[in-house]
């Protein structure tokens, strides 16, 4: 009996883990359109969408989190690099893989 509960509680943590996959329109709309405009479509800064949309996920977060482009070349300021600083929503953390994932997924429907 004590196992089926065991089984159940991790169930249950899963399933709302799944549940809270990060908006990644919202997270864009808050840290990123103010620059890069409201559909990624470009504005004070680089067109995202259909450009660095297409990029490796890991190349898209290395830009994100450290300021490299997808040439290794650092990006052009004032770029904020989030790896020192978090989005609006996340209190001070690092964002998260899922986060940035969520963001370029946002961004590769915009094209």
């Amino acid at each position: 009996m004590k196992g089926a509960f065991v089984t159940l509680i991790a169930l249950l943590t899963c399933s709302s883990a799944i549940a809270s996959t990060p908006d990644g329109e919202m997270l864009f709309q808050e840290n990123c359109s103010v620059c890069h405009g409201a559909r990624g479509i470009g504005g004070s800064a680089p067109r995202l969408a259909g450009d660095a949309s297409e990029w490796k996920s890991k190349v898209f977060e290395r830009a994100v989190l450290s300021g490299i482009d997808d040439h290794g070349k650092p990006l052009k300021a004032p770029m904020p690099h989030w790896a020192g600083t978090s989005f609006k929503s996340d209190n001070g953390a690092m964002p998260s893989k899922l986060e940035v994932d969520a963001i370029q997924k946002y961004l590769h429907k915009q094209k």
